[in-house]
């Protein structure tokens, strides 16, 4: 149906968006007919791949002001071909989709797999409140993607983010610059992006490169989208205003601005705009780059280049520019970014996925990490909402109880108290105090420390200091460090067995959770020789690498249930994909995580496993505001499942809660299965195209 009435549709795009018609014509419809075909083809041959996986139900789609038709399709393919049904929010004036929802109606007997509302941006929460809605993708700014994520915190959906448009353009002094000249046309300037550039340059090559590149705007054509001849079209007001507004503020903060051709200044146009010269501490260099700007840095070392690219927040896309295919894979490799080209920018592919980290949202298109993104382990109850309405944001967690023992001691206990493990060590909470734990007859078991904000704060300094070191390791050292400490677990079976009784678990299933523990590590260790890598041949553009990275320091809030099995089943995926660890245990029954921390301290490096005891509201407040906790996974109560995705916002950590579910962990597919293996790593793809 888009093949029979791609004309209508391309010319719809172009008139509505007011980008170039060529653009339109020749990549974004003949790209939507191949992810309609690609997806079809997946959801019949996939099966065994997806099998134990299920589909969510509604998902609710949100698009931006300025949003395009592929845009739009990467997200709905996927979804239909699982068998999801799709409402999409569109703004208003946006004729190309309800197009779209007329042709699907055409097809078969199956109406409303596919539906459109067309209005204001304000019905987005609205839309995601509705029962039934299992899952909100959310296109657009970061400031509106934040906002929804306060507001969706315990109404039930899950959230999809894709955030911002500005990509990265790194080009070191051994890239062909010609070539590298008209990669930041096609980034910045040929109506296929839809946001600004950002440049970084080598010295030794930034006046040639300036040159070059102030040459080749003055040869790029302005005018109307319909317009066959023309290299970009205007975007409407509001995209015109964005730009006019960032323009202003970087002139004033110190900044050269060269614009191409004389456009007069009430003219629907923005010309092609190369900002340079931004002091590095300027808030525009932190700001989000709008279309069509171009904003240029130099650099002098590839340690500089990685520091300036990695230190903003937004990790969508980049482009590294180096004839050294050492030089640029290495950097390529390093830079926290989603999807990378090799000595090429913006190359898309159906079987490709496609997606971003950080600020620019965790949520993925192409290949089977589109799938996953709608499909939910089978069995999965639906999500409900579980929005507390007394839970004060201002004060959840703020205030630690008192905790006095009662009832005496007895049995063995530690002495002097178990304290905090950060950085290798036992160490004192910062506050000096601690709190008692007792058994399932309300007798004193022991005490543990009390830890607060303090202790955060250097548990994730010092799961920090960590990462290098542990991403920097081989799958095969990550496994025998957990094969070595699931022998460990299994010299300590006797103690924690006991430590397992003494809070009302029978010897016969005592023995079970330790054994199945022991299992859980050596298969952890196991999996983590093959964690995903792939390579994959996009047609006839080249290989691609997929790979599976670390989302950095994790933190884990385990669940007072399977004290023991459940602290393993989370610690062991997390440090099997290179993360680091900060982690609170059962507040019930802590002792067996702090026994196993005994020899951590022997066998693990220092400061990758952290953990932290005490009033568990209080710790999880902490994690969640901690704007250096890249992820967040907690199993506890709704309140505080709720305050998590709140809290979450911040810095748009991605977040997994159990929603005060609790959860089955001693079941293979609960407490080892594929759910953990995609919520422990994030996918990134690295393009490596032939040929001239």
């Amino acid at each position: 149906m888009i093949q029979k009435h791609q004309r209508l549709l391309w010319t719809l795009e172009s008139l509505v968006t007011g980008r170039a018609i060529r653009e339109v014509r020749d990549r974004d419809i003949p790209l939507a007919q191949q992810l309609l075909q690609y997806y079809a083809v997946q959801a019949h041959t996939q099966e065994e791949a997806l099998a134990g996986w299920e589909p969510m139900g509604v998902i609710g789609l949100i698009l931006p002001p300025m949003f395009s038709f592929l845009e739009m399709m990467w997200s709905i393919c996927p979804a239909l071909a699982v068998g999801c049904t799709v409402v999409v929010l569109v703004p208003l004036a946006s004729p190309t989709p309800l197009l779209l929802a007329q042709l699907a109606g055409e097809l078969g007997p199956f109406p409303g797999i596919l539906n459109m509302i067309s209005g204001p941006a304000s019905l987005g929460p609205v839309l995601a409140s509705q029962p039934g809605v299992q899952k909100v993708v959310f296109c657009g700014a970061v400031e509106e993607g934040r906002a929804l994520r306060r507001t969706l915190a315990g109404m039930g959906p899950e959230l999809g983010l894709v955030l911002g448009a500005e990509s990265l353009l790194l080009l070191t002094e051994m890239a062909d610059v010609d070539s590298a000249v008209e990669g930041v046309v096609d980034a910045a300037w040929s109506d296929r992006s839809p946001g600004g550039l950002r440049l970084l340059i080598q010295e030794s090559v930034w006046d040639e490169m300036m040159r070059r590149l102030q040459a080749r705007m003055g040869r790029l054509r302005g005018g109307r989208g319909l317009d066959g001849a023309v290299d970009m079209g205007a975007r409407g007001a509001a995209a015109h205003a964005l730009a006019q507004r960032y323009v202003c503020e970087a002139q004033s903060q110190g900044a050269q601005v060269f614009q191409a051709g004389d456009v007069p200044s009430n003219s629907p146009f923005f010309p092609p705009t190369l900002v340079s010269d931004l002091p590095p501490a300027s808030p525009c260099t932190q700001a989000e780059v709008p279309w069509p700007l171009v904003v240029a840095s130099p650099f002098r070392t590839a340690k500089e280049a990685l520091a300036m690219a990695n230190g903003t927040p937004r990790g969508g896309s980049a482009s590294v520019w180096s004839e050294r295919l050492g030089q640029a894979l290495d950097l390529g490799y390093r830079l926290q970014m989603g999807t990378v080209w090799i000595n090429s920018h913006g190359l898309r592919d159906p079987a490709v996925p496609t997606g971003g980290c950080k600020e620019s949202g965790s949520s993925w298109h192409g290949g089977l990490d589109g799938l996953y993104e709608y499909l939910r382990p089978s069995g999965t109850p639906a999500g409900l909402p579980y929005l507390s309405e007394n839970l004060n944001y201002d004060t959840f967690g703020l205030v630690v109880p008192s905790t006095l023992p009662a009832g005496s001691e007895t049995g063995p206990g530690p002495a002097p108290p178990y304290g905090l493990f950060v950085g290798g060590r036992f160490q004192a909470p910062g506050a000096r105090s601690s709190r008692p734990v007792q058994d399932s007859h309300g007798n004193l078991h022991g005490y543990v420390a009390e830890g607060g904000a303090k202790d955060i704060r250097g548990a994730v300094e010092a799961a920090h200091q960590a990462v290098p070191g542990w991403v920097g390791q081989s799958p095969g050292t990550r496994a025998a460090l957990l094969w070595a400490l699931a022998a460990a677990l299994e010299r300590r079976e006797s103690t924690l067995v006991s430590r397992l009784e003494r809070q009302g678990v029978e010897l016969k299933a005592a023995k079970a959770e330790v054994e199945q523990s022991v299992r859980r590590l050596r298969a952890w260790g196991a999996r983590s020789q093959t964690q995903g890598h792939s390579l994959q041949v996009a047609e006839l553009r080249g290989p691609v690498l997929r790979l599976r990275e670390p989302l950095g320091v994790l933190a884990i809030v385990c669940p007072d249930e399977w004290p023991l099995l459940a602290f393993v089943s989370l610690l062991a995926p997390a440090l099997a994909y290179g993360n680091t660890v900060v982690l609170v245990p059962s507040g019930t029954c802590p002792f067996p995580a702090l026994d196993v921390c005994q020899d951590m301290a022997t066998l693990l490096p220092v400061g990758l496993v952290n953990v932290v005891t005490g009033d568990r509201d209080h710790l999880t407040r902490c994690l969640a505001l901690h704007q250096d906790v890249q992820a967040l996974w907690y199993f506890g109560s709704s309140q505080g499942s709720q305050f998590v995705e709140w809290a979450s916002a911040g810095n748009l950590k991605p977040v997994w809660v159990n929603r005060g579910y609790p959860r089955v962990w001693d079941q293979e597919a609960e407490g080892a299965g594929p759910e953990l293996e995609l919520r422990a790593a994030r996918t990134k793809s690295l393009w490596l195209p032939m040929g001239d």
